[in-house]
């Protein structure tokens, strides 16, 4: 079967069908020209700031698209969350299985058993879709990591091997992401993940841009966010990373 399939997808097979529908259509097959942007500006944007203007830039593109932005250090984060989940009185917690690792880059092994949620809830693929969907779907909030954040759109970028409905079914979602991770443009961050992919230092068939919580207008013209997941979107960049 394989054999019969990569016979069907060759070059040879594929040139032989285009060349059929062409004359049974009569007329001759188009032919795609070289691509040559008309300018350079995709590659230029932004592209001389440093972190700490990316950060502010990043800051007033992201609450302009209803996210908020909260900058913290390491050792801030533990207290930081543990208050913050009081605050919104979420009763259940959602996050990724990611290793010990992943939590003590940043300090947050020990808030995993002290979160002050009174359920926590592992997105993981022990369990199935379904399972880890309503889970997501039942939980007040749901704190995971986002690999890159896009000063020119207030855009996270986000990996689905925390879950593909990880980010979307809470009531709240909340996503760290280290300063270091402060890209200009969104080409920089397809740029990165296209290096990464290719040495498979990561592997998918996804990527999440995340620009706020989704929102929509009525016919009235009025801003309703929260429309469809979670109601609010809160990005909290780690400085010292």
């Amino acid at each position: 079967m394989s054999k019969l399939l990569d016979k069907a997808n060759s070059k040879e097979n594929r040139e032989a069908f285009l060349n059929r529908i062409s004359k049974k259509a009569g007329r001759p097959r188009h032919q795609i020209k070289e691509f040559k942007p008309l300018n350079d500006l995709p590659d230029k944007v932004l592209i001389n700031k440093s972190n700490d203007e990316l950060l502010e830039i990043a800051k007033e593109n992201s609450e302009s698209v209803n996210a908020k932005v909260i900058i913290k250090k390491k050792d801030e984060l533990a207290k930081f969350l543990k208050e913050y989940i009081e605050k919104i009185e979420a009763k259940k917690l959602m996050l990724p299985s990611f290793g010990d690792e992943k939590w003590e880059n940043f300090h947050l092994k020990e808030w995993l058993n002290n979160s002050g949620a009174e359920k926590v809830d592992y997105w993981t693929n022990d369990l199935s879709r379904m399972e880890n969907e309503n889970l997501a779907n039942d939980a007040d909030i749901a704190i995971g990591f986002a690999d890159y954040l896009i000063a020119n759109t207030g855009t996270i970028t986000v990996s689905p091997e925390q879950g593909r409905g990880f980010n979307f079914l809470p009531t709240h979602y909340l996503a760290l992401v280290p300063k270091s991770g402060l890209v200009p443009s969104t080409r920089v961050a397809v740029e990165n993940y296209e290096k990464r992919l290719g040495s498979k230092e990561l592997e998918t068939s996804a990527i999440n841009f995340i620009s706020g919580p989704s929102n929509s207008g009525d016919i009235e013209m009025e801003l309703v966010v929260g429309v469809h997941g979670p109601l609010d979107c809160t990005y909290l960049v780690v400085e010292d990373m």
